[in-house]
């Protein structure tokens, strides 16, 4: 029988440690290459829609389900607790989707990104590793952006991105209201740019293929760049938030970026139920709006869009406030109808309250919390958007990684066990 030293044990917990970081380390860049697919594997299936085969609407499902599927066992590699939450989560949406009259998988899928990205998120050990994420995802989206600003004509022979729409079926062949366009349907703005106007009036969509989400995607890094203080190149971050929103000409993503400048500065001031209850008082601003407007159409402006919302929230029945509606009408230009129709009040506000006031290890994951609450509730007012995977993947992993953060970070060691500075 052999017995181990003190001098032994302590030469074996330095070795544990960096075997434990080793694996760490390739976990990470598993997530990072999770979250880079979900930003490209749109625009990877254009590209072969235009120079390879047709693709369908069935392997975009399988290639999104593919990167899900990844993602939840990156999760199940680290922690157990996401067992319990999915059975809840799975026990409640058989429940109501039992009252419909067929399966509906996509509403299973909405609930089920922040779930199992913000869990991954949770198991990030340092705030620097959820930055470096996000510069990562920062330098694809703007490196295809410019490409596709700058050489359009070669960028448009080799990714015809109306077809790709066409070929999965969210557009008909005759929705192209620009003659001779490869192009999103909004990617050109008639009127004229609202933003630097001798740019032109193409709109960049770069790899997330439509301009509105690539303005969403820049008001999320205006918002990671006012939360991490401490973060270096923060500067960097600011500016690159600054060209996310201008080249695709995204006035409401210009928007949202004053209104997160507003909310970081709150943030350190109102109590966390402030801004637990925030997208409900945006939800019962709107309502009013609808309900004392006698306009009957609208126009494609801000004030048009929050009217059309408004609208769409009057078409909310109790079988569609509580996710029991057999027949769901158009609501996907509301986020919040559309969130009721999809999951219902009870679970809306069961999977709102658990982010919120998830346990937190910094008091500084309360602006970040203030900060996302803002964004939610403006991109939920007028669509349906922020449950693309190619936004929602990247924005809870930063959630989950920021409630996690620590005033100090665990010690760390170098390759011969040492500890680092």
């Amino acid at each position: 029988m052999s017995y181990s030293t003190p001098y032994d044990q302590s030469q074996s917990w330095p070795t544990q440690h960096l075997q434990d970081a080793a694996q760490y380390r390739l976990w990470l860049r598993c997530v990072y290459a999770v979250v880079a697919g979900t930003l490209l594997f749109n625009f990877a299936l254009a590209f072969v829609n235009t120079n390879a085969f047709r693709i369908s609407e069935s392997l975009v499902i399988l290639c999104e389900m593919a990167l899900l599927s990844a993602a939840l066992f990156l999760v199940f590699s680290r922690n157990s607790v996401l067992l319990l939450l999915l059975l809840l989560y799975f026990s409640y949406m058989g429940l109501i989707l039992a009252l419909r009259p067929e399966l509906d998988l996509k509403a299973i899928r909405d609930f089920l990104i922040p779930i199992v990205f913000y869990m991954i998120g949770r198991n990030i050990r340092r705030i620097e590793d959820a930055d470096r994420l996000v510069w990562i995802c920062t330098i694809l989206v703007l490196a295809v952006g410019f490409f596709e600003f700058l050489f359009l004509d070669i960028y448009t022979r080799i990714v015809s991105i109306f077809d790709y729409y066409v070929a999965r079926g969210t557009l008909t062949a005759d929705a192209n209201f620009v003659e001779g366009s490869n192009l999103f349907v909004s990617s050109t703005r008639i009127g004229g740019r609202n933003f630097l106007a001798f740019l032109g009036n193409v709109r960049a969509s770069s790899v997330f293929l439509e301009p509105v989400t690539m303005g969403n995607f820049g008001a999320f890094l205006c918002l990671w760049a006012l939360f991490r203080s401490g973060m270096r190149h923060r500067l960097l971050m600011f500016l690159a938030a600054f060209v996310a929103v201008v080249l695709p000409d995204a006035r409401f993503g210009m928007l949202v970026c004053f209104a997160l400048i507003a909310a970081a500065i709150l943030g350190r001031i109102l109590p966390r139920v402030s801004w637990w209850a925030l997208p409900l008082l945006v939800l019962f601003a709107l309502a009013l709006y609808g309900g004392w407007s006698t306009t009957i159409g609208w126009t494609d402006d801000l004030g048009g869009r929050l009217l059309h919302a408004s609208q769409l929230l009057q078409k909310v029945t109790p079988e569609i406030l509580f996710g029991v509606e057999r027949n769901i009408p158009f609501l996907a230009d509301n986020g919040f109808a559309y969130s009721l129709a999809q999951i219902g009040a009870v679970g809306l506000m069961a999977l709102w309250t658990a982010y919120m006031f998830a346990p937190i290890e910094d008091q500084r994951a309360i602006q970040f919390k203030a900060l996302a609450a803002t964004y939610i509730a403006l991109l939920m007012t007028i669509s349906n958007s922020f449950y693309s995977i190619k936004l929602a993947a990247l924005f809870w992993v930063a959630a989950g990684a920021a409630d996690v953060m620590r005033t100090r970070d665990r010690p760390s060691f170098d390759a011969r066990g040492r500890q680092s500075s």
